[in-house]
This record gives structure tokens, sequence and C-alpha cells, in this order.
């Protein structure tokens, strides 16, 4: 597990597998980093039983897998990725990255922003 800024994620966010681990009514009311996936924190780790066919079913995304390098966990504000974080090394992960700035940093940053079920349009 790593920390990953700002500046690292925003030119390689599409090629990462991003999870917000905000509630879905946060995401729906804030946005979220384009090409990111939403599994509230509190669901995590039974989240992470599931199979892998019923996994995709409910989050609409592949399983995450305890060896993905390209795994980055965002929250709200930084905290909630630490609670992520704690969950994940105790299934075994240990290639993930956090991003601590999180959604705030994020925005405050000019970072883009998507509404969820709104494809990501980059400005030209």
């Amino acid at each position: 597990m790593t920390d990953i800024s700002y500046e690292d994620l925003v030119g390689k966010v599409k090629d990462m597998t991003v999870v917000d681990v905000r509630t879905r009514d946060e995401v729906v009311q804030q946005g979220q980093l384009p090409h990111s996936h939403v599994l509230p924190v509190q669901e995590l780790e039974e989240a992470l039983m599931l199979s892998q066919e019923s996994f995709k079913e409910k989050y609409g995304f592949p399983l995450l897998d305890t060896s993905d390098e390209n795994l980055v966990i965002t929250c709200r504000s930084g905290r909630r990725v630490g609670i992520a974080n704690d969950i994940l090394k105790a299934k075994g992960f240990t290639k993930h990255k956090l991003y601590r700035g999180s959604f705030l940093e994020w925005t405050e940053r000019g970072g883009p922003v998507v509404k969820p079920g709104q494809p990501y349009e980059p400005s030209n």
C-alpha cells in the first residue's frame, strides 16, 4: 500500500481502478472522479466475500484483486480511505494506493467531476 498524489492520479485516472468509498447519496449529490466506481466503505468487507459474478452484478465492475497495483481508494476527505485501507489489508491487499486528498482536494485542484450515470466528456 502506498499513497498517490493528485498529480500522479489526474493523468492516469482512466487507467486505474478508482474505488470511491463514500455513500451513494454523497456521490449522487457531489459527483465523482471520472472512471471511478462506488463501493461504500460500510459495504466493503461484505462485498469482498462475494463471488466474482455476484460482485459485478451488484457493483457494476469486477471484483477487486488483492494484487492490483492500479487499485486506488478515495473518499470525500481522506478519513474513510484509512478505514477502507484497514479492511483491504485484513483481506490480503498489499499493492493498492490511497488517495488521501480525496474528493475535496480533487475538486479544489480543478479535477474533472462527473455525475453518476453520466459519461465523462473531457473539455477541449
